[in-house]
């Protein structure tokens, strides 16, 4: 079975159909010299993270997503993270 991986921003958990899903845990419990590329940087990810692996029947046969949970909060948008920076430097700047 040939696995693709989808990665979407911020990964919150690792969803598949049942069969895709099983092939993905099976490939986690291996050694790490495993598959190459997308897949094999997905199952590191997953490892390291610790993402929860969810069922999806919705999905189709042979993708993976490493998606946000359904449901999160967006993430911020890059004015957000661009204005929370500029209040935290300006906060942290000693007063003379």
């Amino acid at each position: 079975m040939k696995i693709y991986v989808i990665q979407i921003d911020p990964v919150q958990e690792v969803a598949a159909e049942r069969a895709t899903l099983d092939r993905f845990t099976e490939l986690l419990s291996q050694h790490p010299a495993g598959p190459s590329g997308a897949t094999h940087e997905a199952l590191a990810r997953a490892r390291m993270f610790g993402w929860p692996l969810v069922y999806d029947d919705s999905l189709p046969p042979g993708f993976v997503y490493c998606r946000p949970r359904p449901g999160s909060a967006p993430p911020p948008s890059p004015e957000e993270i661009e204005q929370y920076l500029s209040a935290f430097m300006s906060a942290t700047r000693p007063t003379s």
